[in-house]
């Protein structure tokens, strides 16, 4: 039951991030392009963002996530977990 437990928070955790990630849109872009940030944390959503995706994809929530990019405001984000989905 525990390893349910923390699929559960997993999932929700996947949620959050790539809702968080598109919500931010343009100020991540901006981020990710200044120098200062290479290297950081703010480098790994480019990696992170589409290995949430997967993990929803195999959990069966594609249509949440869908839903989330075809209601982000534009920016790097939104545009490459559209190629991504569409690719899956």
């Amino acid at each position: 039951m525990r390893a349910l437990d923390a699929l559960d928070e997993l999932e929700a955790a996947a949620i959050k991030l790539v809702r968080a990630e598109l919500a931010a849109g343009p100020a991540i872009d901006g981020l990710i392009a200044d120098p200062l940030t290479e290297g950081t944390r703010l480098d790994s959503l480019c990696v992170v963002d589409t290995m949430a995706v997967d993990l929803l994809g195999a959990l069966g929530r594609d249509d949440t996530v869908r839903h989330l990019v075809d209601e982000a405001p534009p920016g790097s984000a939104r545009d490459a977990l559209a190629r991504h989905l569409t690719r899956s």
